[in-house]
């Protein structure tokens, strides 16, 4: 691997990480409200709104960060001929390595961020519905990161 690839993919990594962290921090400051209702909704207060926003925020920036730049970073470190591959079989290559669960896993990941990019303001329960599932997709897309981190740590440790 070359340097430039090894710096880029470890800034990858950092970028990553405080997402990552961004993402905790937010849903610790919220996570006494959940799972949100209609209700839990209309009485959320401006700064739990800023929680929220900042949580969903970074869950897209964590998202794009992997999706767009660390899935390729990490097969090309491992020495995958990725650069024309369509992004469908950039995720075929990465279900059959193990590095993501399911190709349909990362197709619903991005779902869900597309449902949280339109605003539901008009429809508590709907906003509420939608917000549950983003927290809850968290966990999924942590997942995904940290098993792509510990394979990149452990090849850099062989």
């Amino acid at each position: 691997m070359s340097d430039l690839a090894e710096i880029k993919i470890k800034k990858l990594i950092d970028e990553c990480d405080k997402h990552q962290y961004r993402i905790n921090s937010a849903y610790s400051k919220i996570a006494y409200k959940l799972p949100l209702t209609e209700q839990v909704y209309k009485q959320l207060t401006d700064e739990d709104i800023e929680h929220i926003d900042q949580f969903i925020f970074r869950f897209s920036k964590l998202q794009d960060a992997i999706g767009q730049r660390l899935f390729k970073a990490m097969l090309t470190f491992l020495e995958e001929d990725v650069e024309t591959l369509p992004f469908i079989d950039v995720l075929n290559k990465l279900e059959k390595l193990r590095l993501i669960e399911s190709t349909e896993q990362w197709k619903q990941l991005r779902e869900i961020r597309n449902a949280i990019a339109h605003e539901y303001d008009d429809s508590p329960e709907l906003m509420s519905q939608v917000l549950n599932t983003v927290f809850d997709a968290r966990i999924d897309l942590f997942a995904i990161y940290e098993n792509l981190k510990n394979t990149y740590q452990d090849r850099q440790s062989e």
